[in-house]
């Protein structure tokens, strides 16, 4: 009797020795993972962060910046020569208005997105901070520099407009030649934030390229239907 008593004890404190272990273990796994989670949210958080900014610019450049090759045309007498080896050319005041439409393009689409990075971001990075400052900055003088543009566009007289392709030609590259490098600080600024980000632009530009091609072939078509 005394000895089942005292396997009966013994067993008692073996069970009660496994559960305190069992618990203190437990605890200690928590205890553990807290000391994980505390240590670690300062930098999963910023990463959060930085993810945020690099989907809302993806989002803005995508919506505003990637579309711009009717602009690019007309930035110089080079890539107006090489886009009509390969367009007809509708005549001057058509030429014209199709120039002051990509330039009001340009400004509404640059416009739309200095506000989207001005309003809609909070980045608490510092060098990205001010990468975007930057980007805002470059971008109002590149907002400037076109409405100038423009108002030079309107001064073109009925004059011009009677003058040869070629002269006409030069008469709307020596109103549109206003900029000091805003322009090309800006885009350079768009590119290297591009990469800063790892974003692969080609992908939009070859989409818009093939769109581009297609509001051209229509256009003109148009434009041969009217006369």
């Amino acid at each position: 009797m005394k000895l089942k008593k005292l396997m009966t004890i013994g067993l008692s404190l073996m069970l009660s020795l496994g559960v305190v272990a069992c618990n203190n273990n437990g605890k200690n796994a928590n205890e553990n993972t807290k000391g994980t989670k505390v240590e670690t949210p300062t930098g999963d958080n910023t990463s959060v962060r930085d993810n945020d900014y690099v989907t809302q610019y993806s989002r803005f450049y995508g919506d505003y910046m990637n579309d711009l090759n009717n602009y690019k045309v007309y930035l110089s007498p080079q890539s107006v020569s090489k886009y009509y080896e390969t367009n007809e050319y509708p005549g001057n005041e058509k030429y014209l208005s199709n120039v002051k439409e990509a330039y009001k393009d340009a400004r509404d689409k640059t416009q739309a997105f200095v506000n989207n990075l001005k309003n809609d971001v909070k980045i608490d990075d510092k060098e990205l901070d001010k990468m975007n400052k930057d980007l805002i900055r470059e971008g109002e003088k590149t907002i400037a520099n076109i409405d100038t543009k423009l108002k030079n566009l309107d001064k073109i007289s009925k004059e011009d407009l009677s003058k040869s392709k070629e002269d006409f030609m030069r008469v709307v590259d020596e109103a549109t030649k206003t900029d000091k490098g805003e322009k090309n600080q800006f885009e350079k600024l768009l590119e290297d934030m591009n990469r800063s980000l790892g974003i692969d632009t080609s992908k939009y530009n070859n989409t818009n390229n093939n769109n581009n091609n297609n509001n051209n072939n229509n256009i003109n078509k148009n434009d041969n239907v009217k006369k």
